[in-house]
């Protein structure tokens, strides 16, 4: 058994909720009077509506395959979207008229500067993890739904009437929409059973994630061996997203209505220790004020001596023992040691896999692919699917040896991608890094994202998920806009130096692992004290 294998934070907080979708119960469970709304995937349903809600996850477990695939990852791969804009003479205009050859340096460069500055929706991400936590998944997916509809219309707009300055907003819109959704991997990862079902979808859903990378690869394909204008492609990718986002929108309000549908009851208290667990903040405060009519805020006699006996046994608590990272209070959960490093790690790798995937077109240009016709980006770009079949391996590691020493294999891959870089000029050889990138890519998101379940509790994934890509998007706009610029701009588009700097990143990212493997062995203990 690994360090790891231990009762997740759901099994601690009451995870039968949330694989509601899968559960048979003879009635609802109990509610604390006056506390938030449950989530959406803590929904409890009737026996006698089982094979309907069989139906329903599995139609949406089947549209988000493909929205993930068609929409949130191709948002990654960038590659083959800067080859039409710049082939449709985006932002020729700073190109100087003594500049025969086209692309120029400048136009690349504000080009790759279009996608970096939309990766900043990543700031978003806390928000809208917040949002699906206190909200649910149904209001945020129909904002969601709207704002992805309207970048693809600015898309429509600007690549019909050449509007350069258009493109910023609009992929800005888009980056959005393919940020929050990224965050419903594992919102729907949620609605099976704890376990491999579970640990399985999320990895699934991520590694469509990167595979959907290839998507701006096809449509660059019909534009250019179809005789599809971009114009009317872009509106034809409009059409499909409203048809598949469409459904999942529809499948998350059935859940929704399944939801008020089955909120009835509230928490009998009968005992110190519902009070202790609830007491946590401020709102299971009020459910101790409606369950027992008698306020912990309350200054008076009886109040004042519910909210000292309340303090004092928390306060007790935290001195004699070390306290479940899922029993703390949100705040502190986000503020562990064990998230935080967790978060350091992929921000780092997240900022490495923006990196490459922004950057590869110029990288591979600079080695010479443009006289191959840009051969070498499509084979990276095609190979982005590969990752579905690191699947396996990401099972077999979390299953064997745990979820520590899935983020070595993490950082493993990520040196072996940088030292193919730079190492070899040959276009052959970085068809090597190409297999082993998409490998880096399926581990990166699969085995962090299915991590966080483990040590937080339900109801702060949303925000966990939303804050591990925030600080991904911040550290990738601190470094990598520069970064490019300096590449772009400075050094010719050798790409050397930065491509050595991130593989140096690599070797503390050790040290992250060990921390981690530390914290869930601390972890273990205490769970089962």
């Amino acid at each position: 058994m690994s360090e790891e294998d231990v009762p997740t934070a759901e099994a601690s907080m009451g995870a039968e909720n949330s694989s509601f979708l899968n559960e048979n119960v003879s009635e609802p469970m109990p509610k604390v009077a006056g506390e938030n709304k449950p989530s959406d995937h803590e929904i409890l349903i009737e026996s006698t509506s089982t094979n309907r809600n069989d139906r329903l996850r599995h139609i949406l477990l089947g549209s988000t395959c493909l929205y993930i695939f068609f929409y949130t990852g191709a948002f990654y791969g960038w590659g083959p979207m800067q080859l039409m804009l710049e082939d449709s003479g985006h932002f020729s205009s700073r190109c100087n008229e003594d500049e025969q050859d086209l692309p120029c340096p400048k136009q690349s460069s504000i080009l790759l500067n279009v996608q970096f500055v939309a990766c900043l929706m990543m700031i978003l991400s806390p928000l809208m993890g917040a949002a699906i936590d206190n909200f649910g998944t149904s209001a945020v997916m129909n904002i969601t739904f709207l704002v992805g509809a309207l970048g693809l219309v600015f898309l429509t707009i600007a690549t019909s009437l050449g509007i350069d300055w258009m493109l910023f907003p609009t992929f800005l819109l888009i980056g959005f929409m393919s940020v929050v959704t990224g965050l419903f991997t594992v919102q729907t990862g949620l609605l099976y059973p704890e376990g491999k079902s579970r640990d399985r979808v999320i990895s699934g859903l991520n590694a469509l994630l990167d595979a959907g990378g290839m998507t701006y690869l096809v449509l660059w394909y019909i534009v250019e061996n179809a005789g599809v204008a971009l114009p009317a492609m872009c509106g034809i990718y409009l059409g499909f997203y409203v048809l598949i986002m469409g459904v999942a929108t529809f499948c998350w309000m059935q859940v929704r209505k399944l939801q008020i549908s089955n909120e009835s009851g509230g928490l009998e208290v009968g005992s110190f220790d519902d009070l202790d667990e609830y007491a946590e903040n401020e709102t299971n405060l009020d459910a101790i004020k409606s369950t027992t009519n008698e306020d912990p805020c309350d200054k008076s006699e009886g109040g004042e001596q519910l909210e000292d006996i309340v303090e004092n046994e928390i306060r007790n608590d935290t001195k004699s023992r070390y306290i479940i990272i899922s029993h703390r209070p949100p705040s502190k959960q986000l503020m562990s040691k064990q998230f935080l490093t967790l978060a350091a790690f992929f921000a780092f790798h997240q900022s490495h896999n923006t990196w490459i995937l922004t950057t590869t077109k110029d990288f591979l240009s600079y080695l010479g692919d443009d006289e191959y016709g840009n051969r070498y980006l499509s084979i990276f770009t095609l190979l982005t699917p590969v990752s579905i079949l690191g699947l396996p391996f990401v099972d077999m590691i979390l299953r064997k040896y745990g979820y520590s020493i899935g983020l070595h294999f993490i950082n493993l891959l990520g040196i072996a991608v940088g030292l193919v870089k730079v190492t070899s000029t040959n276009l052959s050889v970085q068809v090597v890094g190409f297999v082993i990138y998409s490998f880096y890519r399926c581990f990166i998101f699969s085995i962090t994202f299915s991590c966080l379940p483990t040590f937080l509790g339900v109801d702060v994934l949303g925000k966990g998920c939303g804050f591990l890509i925030l600080y991904g998007g911040i550290l990738s706009f601190i470094v990598n806009i520069p970064l490019s610029n300096v590449t772009m701009n400075r050094l010719g588009g050798d790409f050397f130096t930065a491509n050595l700097l991130y593989l140096i990143g690599c070797l503390p990212c050790v040290a992250f692992c060990e921390i981690v493997r530390k914290g869930f062995a601390i972890e273990k203990i205490a769970k089962q004290s």
